[in-house]
């Protein structure tokens, strides 16, 4: 939030929400490292068709958000309901790829009947986020409070357009940033996916712990600190 305060630019929605999602779509993530494999495995046009599918489901998302983000950060069970499901959504698929690092059999997108379409399984795949409902609800809280987006006019709506255009940019960069790494290394990705999938979502897994810990005393703080005053 200290970037945003400091860089992010006033009365200019488009380049707020472009910069934002372009910044939170370019590191690593189970989702870029899909969108890799496809643009190895199947090309260009199939890898914008999954971006684009991640970007339908955001704009939703971006919408909802925008109109009920404060409701839905003060509903605390729901959001620990996320915590937990992406707890154990991240750590179920990290068990999977870990019992599976010591075979031969290494993990492809060919072995998904959905790979055939990659706007659905980007639909899927991003439908199953959840945790970019608290994510984006912060930054909408932000935005509004510190009047850098006016809710009451069109800003939000320039914004959410900047930010699915980011969300594209940045995914397709890592793509074929990747892509040109993995080409001029010549290295074949499709022999390290199983220990690359098992780390990035046991990392994920044990991250999603820590903040729900990192909740738990801030809570616990201002609990304490209520009942002495």
């Amino acid at each position: 939030m200290k970037l945003l305060d400091k860089y992010a630019p006033k009365n200019s929605p488009f380049i707020l929400g472009f910069g934002i999602s372009l910044i939170g779509a370019l590191p690593l993530g189970y989702i870029n490292v899909i969108s890799l494999q496809i643009l190895l495995e199947q090309g260009n046009w199939a890898t914008v068709s999954f971006i684009s599918g991640i970007v339908f489901i955001e704009f939703f998302v971006l919408k909802a958000v925008s109109f009920g983000a404060k409701w839905l950060v003060e509903q605390k069970k729901l959001l620990l309901f996320i915590d937990i499901f992406t707890i154990a959504f991240f750590a179920g698929i990290a068990t999977y790829f870990v019992t599976n690092i010591g075979n031969n059999q290494n993990f492809s997108l060919s072995q998904l009947q959905l790979a055939q379409f990659p706007f659905i399984l980007g639909l899927l795949l991003n439908s199953l986020n959840f945790i970019q409902w608290p994510y984006w609800s912060g930054i909408y809280i932000y935005l509004f409070r510190t009047e850098k987006l006016d809710p009451r006019c069109n800003d939000n709506s320039i914004f959410i357009m900047g930010a699915m255009i980011g969300t594209l940019a940045g995914m397709l960069i890592f793509a074929h940033t990747g892509k040109y790494f993995l080409v001029e290394n010549k290295i074949e990705m499709s022999k390290y996916l199983n220990p690359i999938f098992a780390t990035l979502f046991l990392v994920l897994a044990l991250g999603q712990i820590g903040k729900v810990f990192i909740k738990r005393k801030k809570a616990k703080k201002i609990m304490q600190t209520i009942s002495n005053n």
